[in-house]
């Protein structure tokens, strides 16, 4: 599936569940953009959180952590729930997420072409 189809079937998802991705007014998507962002904060938190008690495992002699392996499953849901943040917010800022992300890397391209070896 690609990722603009990915997208449209998660706002689908989230308009048929009640999670406000339509507005009236300016303020109102203001707020919401606000909420999604405290969302995907804590989705990256949460992230950063397991990958601090992987390293602290790993690192401090008698810290009982799980190991990276061990974490992986949990830190990619994580990274799957802060993308679907990233979705929502690139939606209500009318966005086309995956047009934008081929954008920047073709930028990011001319910028970095020197570093290319």
């Amino acid at each position: 599936m690609e990722l603009s189809a990915l997208i449209k079937e998660q706002i689908e998802r989230d308009r048929r569940r009640g999670f406000a991705v339509d507005f009236d007014s300016e303020k109102s998507r203001e707020d919401q953009l606000m909420r999604d962002l405290v969302g995907l904060f804590g989705e990256v938190g949460e992230f950063s959180n397991l990958l601090k008690k992987v390293t602290l495992a790993r690192t401090t002699e008698g810290y009982s952590g799980p190991t990276l392996g061990d974490a992986t499953p949990h830190l990619r849901e994580e990274l799957a729930d802060a993308a679907i943040y990233i979705f929502r917010l690139a939606t209500i800022l009318g966005g086309n997420l995956e047009q934008d992300i081929i954008e920047k890397i073709r930028r990011n391209d001319e910028r970095y072409r020197d570093l290319e070896h």
